[in-house]
């Protein structure tokens, strides 16, 4: 699973980022949060705001900082959709 921060390097992005790898490490994964600041990558997913919380290049949130919960649940469902596309 590849998660993303996508941002302009502002305050707000910054603590998405902070936030995604609290989350990850909570839920006790072994995963690198990427945050860029690569303006390009940002309008290639397809997002009209920053900062962008995207999981396996599909856009989760962009334009706000979803709460602890809503990232947790975004990365659950996305371990849970993996796991089930497996079988």
């Amino acid at each position: 699973m590849k998660i993303q921060v996508l941002g302009s390097g502002c305050v707000t992005c910054e603590n998405l980022h902070k936030t995604v790898e609290e989350v990850v490490k909570k839920l006790n994964l072994d995963l690198k949060v990427e945050y860029s600041t690569d303006i390009t990558k940002i309008v290639e997913i397809g997002a009209m705001g920053s900062p962008v919380f995207v999981i396996d290049g599909k856009l989760i949130t962009a334009g706000k900082v979803p709460s602890d919960k809503e990232i947790e649940k975004a990365i659950l469902e996305k371990m849970k959709r993996s796991m089930l596309e497996k079988k």
